[in-house]
């Protein structure tokens, strides 16, 4: 399981958003002090808000501000990211030999077509793919456990 905390910054019925701060890798270097790429990254850390689905139970403890930490199962991710990189990639090399035998090899026409198709068909896919996969709860990220109560008191805002 990959985690990451984060702060809940809006609650809905049966899901929160938890807003997450997008760290790089460069914590671990030994350059990191004299590497411009950890410097920029420092200066442009950026934040991602990730829906979690959670159960009724969860709900009505949770509130806006709450540290949480949240999870996504390697599985889910590696199968995530192999349908939306590798899937198009395929796609598109299969298209660029069968464009190629089809132009009959005289010219580089019929490969970049064929290219440029697969590509759109594999990338079509991949939409498909996700949107068949949306909601179900074992490739979701999940609300592992409660790190800290928010400070101050703010009522959960429902969005509907």
């Amino acid at each position: 399981m990959i985690t990451e905390q984060g702060r809940i910054v809006a609650v809905e019925t049966g899901a929160i958003w938890v807003e997450t701060i997008q760290k790089s890798t460069c914590g671990g270097c030994s350059a990191r002090s004299g590497c411009g790429t950890g410097l920029l990254g420092d200066y442009f850390r950026s934040t991602s808000h990730i829906r979690v689905l959670v159960d009724d139970e969860s709900h009505r403890e949770l509130a806006i501000d709450d540290t949480v930490e949240i999870g996504i199962p390697e599985n889910a991710l590696a199968l995530g990211a192999l349908s939306v990189y590798l899937l198009p990639l395929l796609a598109m090399l299969i298209g660029a030999v069968a464009g190629h035998s089809i132009g009959g090899g005289a010219s580089d026409l019929g490969a970049i077509i064929g290219a440029v198709c697969g590509f759109g068909a594999g990338a079509g896919a991949s939409r498909l793919l996700a949107r068949a996969n949306h909601n179900k709860l074992e490739r979701e990220p999940r609300l592992l456990r409660v790190c800290g109560k928010a400070t101050h008191a703010i009522a959960a805002v429902n969005v509907a």
